[in-house]
């Protein structure tokens, strides 16, 4: 179905977010800083269908800088956002992106992921 690069400083949050994706398919690639992000991004950012980014990581850069690099890298790579904050997307975020609001019931991002990737 596609490759989704995860980036989520909560490990926890981000396994169980993985978990559903896993169960519909997607192949799931996570890191959980802005420098593991940029690695995989410098590596592989062709690799990816889309980036699912937590916009604040905690140390360091937020998600919107994570997608900014990840869509140099590859301007087709779809985007979404996950953030209990979502008063900045049309200023912070990459075009074409959507914001999901914290807090979410992974499988709800999941149903939302195969949406935008089969619509």
């Amino acid at each position: 179905m596609g490759r989704i690069l995860l980036v989520e400083d909560e490990v926890f949050i981000a396994e169980m977010i993985e978990e559903a994706l896993e169960d519909r398919g997607f192949q799931v690639r996570s890191a959980h800083t802005d420098r593991s992000a940029y690695a995989i991004l410098d590596d592989e950012a062709h690799a990816f269908t889309l980036l699912i980014a937590d916009v604040n990581l905690g140390v360091g850069t937020s998600g919107f800088d994570v997608a900014r690099r990840a869509r140099e890298l590859n301007p087709e790579l779809r985007v979404i956002y996950i953030s209990g904050h979502a008063a900045h997307l049309q200023k912070m975020g990459v075009a074409d992106s959507i914001m999901f609001p914290k807090p979410f019931y992974p499988e709800e991002l999941a149903d939302q992921v195969v949406a935008l990737l089969q619509g």
